[in-house]
């Protein structure tokens, strides 16, 4: 056989082989069987380990998101746990008069919490008991920018002002206090708060207007022979004898044993009758 017949020959063979396999693979079709391609078990294999990858991620990812969950969760939880013992430790050293030690564990506890504002307060006022003014008011005008209004702390900044003689600061703190607003009894404290206005304003040596300050006091005083009393002295140490034997009397009629308004009510009356006689004497 020539080398041309040998050509001729091979590639008819080729031809019939492509074909005889294009009608195997259209009668494989014809009847839903799919023919596996060179190639795709490998494409298989490679999606499917593809996919296990990304589930066994996002389970470790699960997992993990757990566990740091628990754990903030656990810390949390222990900075709560912590910031109340100190704060309950603080306060009870506060209590027994123990401020050096009620500031330091006010500090711990606010370390924990720092927007806690009774803590906040309470060691306003260890600082306050421990002798630390300037620390003290520090943390007060932090309270006060928030509750500007607040009698309680502006009766504590008067009394910090007072400490360090500065008088304009002190009265106005004091007569903020005495129109604040308080908890509780709030006409009881802004009368105390004006008594001890007018206290100060005696021992300034403004007897006129530690007189003024004192009437405004007596319309909040509670019907209480004490507060009378208390009233009648001030007004006996302003230089006004009538008005502190109005109130020295007042006294004894809601308790007729008062010791206290009895006495000042002799004194004041010799005090009368003493300048009532220089007032009548001749010249």
């Amino acid at each position: 056989m020539s080398q041309y017949d040998k050509l001729v020959t091979g590639h008819s063979s080729a031809v019939f082989v492509l074909f005889e396999k294009d009608i195997i693979e259209t009668q494989a079709n014809s009847a839903g069987i799919a023919t596996v391609r060179p190639g795709l078990r490998p494409r298989r294999k490679v999606f499917l380990r593809d996919s296990v990858t990304f589930l066994v991620l996002l389970l470790a990812t699960v997992a993990l998101y757990a566990v740091t969950s628990f754990l903030f969760r656990s810390f949390s939880g222990r900075r709560v746990a912590l910031g109340q013992q100190f704060a309950l430790s603080g306060q009870q050293a506060l209590g027994r008069g123990d401020a050096e030690q009620a500031t330091r564990d006010l500090r711990i506890s606010l370390s924990y919490a720092p927007d806690d504002m009774s803590n906040r307060l309470l060691l306003a006022e260890a600082l306050a008991q421990a002798h630390h003014p300037e620390e003290a008011r520090t943390y007060f005008l932090g309270l006060l920018d928030e509750q500007p209004a607040d009698g309680f702390l502006n009766l504590r900044l008067a009394r910090l002002a007072r400490q360090r003689k500065d008088t304009q600061a002190a009265l106005g703190y004091y007569r903020a206090a005495a129109v604040g607003n308080w908890s509780g009894d709030s006409m009881n404290q802004r009368f105390h708060a004006q008594f001890e206005l007018a206290d100060y304003l005696i021992e300034l040596g403004d007897r006129r207007s530690a007189r003024a300050e004192l009437l405004v006091a007596a319309a909040d005083a509670p019907a209480d022979a004490g507060a009378d009393t208390m009233i009648g002295q001030r007004f006996e140490q302003a230089r006004d004898p009538s008005n502190a034997l109005k109130f020295y009397e007042k006294a004894i009629k809601l308790d007729p044993k008062d010791a206290d308004a009895l006495t000042g009510a002799q004194r004041v009356l010799e005090q009368i009758g003493a300048s009532s006689q220089t007032e009548s004497a001749p010249q």
